[in-house]
């Protein structure tokens, strides 16, 4: 199906393994395509808009698309993608990757593939929210700025203490002094 625009909706029918190319591709789904319908002159310029895929082997069983006007500043869903190793999590903390997505807005050519975000610096308790990361070009975050990207937080810690500390510390001796005897 491909809708929007001036040209109203339309049923069509497309390869399902150019749909899985186009999606596997590295700009993803924000891939823009000349799509040329038999009988007509003219090339429209659309974006897949949405794919659903068979939950067993994952062929492509429909796909929509959406027309793009290449002169208009449109909402866009960008993936957040993350370089590096954190401090925190080399030391044992726990990386949660909240939102994988960023919603930004730009013209269809100015689309990146992706968004840059290091994260080697980030230590236990560090947050990255939406509005820190760097956008490039003519890009307006559209996400809320407040919106949690990535977090780091330390590891999380037994409440027990082990056994052979305890009888230590109820004998008054370190655990250093009971490992030497």
């Amino acid at each position: 199906m491909v809708y929007g625009g001036a040209g109203g909706s339309r049923a069509l029918s497309v390869s399902p393994r150019r749909i899985t190319e186009i999606v596997r591709s590295p700009r993803g789904v924000n891939t823009i395509l000349a799509l040329s319908v038999e009988g007509d002159l003219d090339a429209e310029q659309v974006m897949i808009h949405d794919y659903q895929l068979h939950p067993l082997d994952h062929s492509v069983l429909h796909a929509d698309f959406v027309r793009v006007d290449l002169e208009r500043e449109s909402e866009w869903q960008v993936p957040v993608h993350l370089e590096g190793e954190s401090v925190g999590v080399k030391r044992g903390g726990n990386l949660d990757f909240v939102s994988r997505t960023l919603a930004v807005s730009c013209l269809p050519h100015d689309i990146p593939e992706r968004l840059p975000l290091s994260i080697a610096d980030l230590d236990y308790g560090d947050t990255v929210r939406a509005g820190q990361i760097e956008l490039p070009g003519s890009l307006v975050l559209a996400t809320a700025p407040e919106v949690v990207v990535v977090q780091v937080s330390a590891p999380k810690v037994s409440a027990e203490a082990p056994e052979d500390s305890e009888e230590a510390a109820v004998a008054g001796e370190t655990p250093e002094e009971t490992a030497a005897e």
